[in-house]
């Protein structure tokens, strides 16, 4: 067994290589910080976020003033297409059959039906509807209900 196939014992650390030592060293002269320079220096260090003297971007961004409400949005729109896709004939399309069957997120309030594709079931919407999507509905037998 050879001295550099011994294993480290337990907690060992490899020591710190020393700079500035003397060119024999290999660390010598300039101490692997490279030519002049702020980083070159001691104390050498910037703050996270320090431009070189530029206004930094987390000042120039205008801050966040006021608050929001934690009200809910009042709407989803929902598409003919999607309907046709998801629902069978003669179904009443709600918030919460959208919901349960995750078209979806729970927190909308309420549902507004557009045109959008073809619709050949007869469905019952309780909710909004835009004209055109309306008339596709009714046309089909079904009908939309302000709910």
């Amino acid at each position: 067994m050879e001295l550099n196939a011994l294993p480290l014992r337990k907690g060992y650390t490899k020591p710190a290589k020393r700079l500035g030592r003397g060119i024999g060293s290999g660390k010598g002269v300039k101490c692997t910080k490279g030519n002049k320079g702020a980083k070159a220096r001691a104390g050498g260090t910037k703050k996270i976020g320090f431009e070189g003297g530029q206004t930094p971007l987390y000042r120039r961004v205008p801050k966040f003033r006021g608050f929001k409400t934690m009200k809910p949005n009042e709407s989803v729109t929902i598409t003919t297409q999607i309907l046709e896709k998801h629902f069978e004939n003669g179904d009443t399309v709600t918030i919460e059959s959208l919901i349960k069957k995750n078209l979806i997120n729970p927190k909308f309030l309420g549902i507004k039906v557009v045109s959008k594709g073809e619709l050949t079931k007869t469905l019952t919407i309780v909710g909004k509807a835009s004209a055109s999507a309306k008339a596709m509905i009714e046309d089909k037998g079904g009908k939309v209900e302000v709910g």
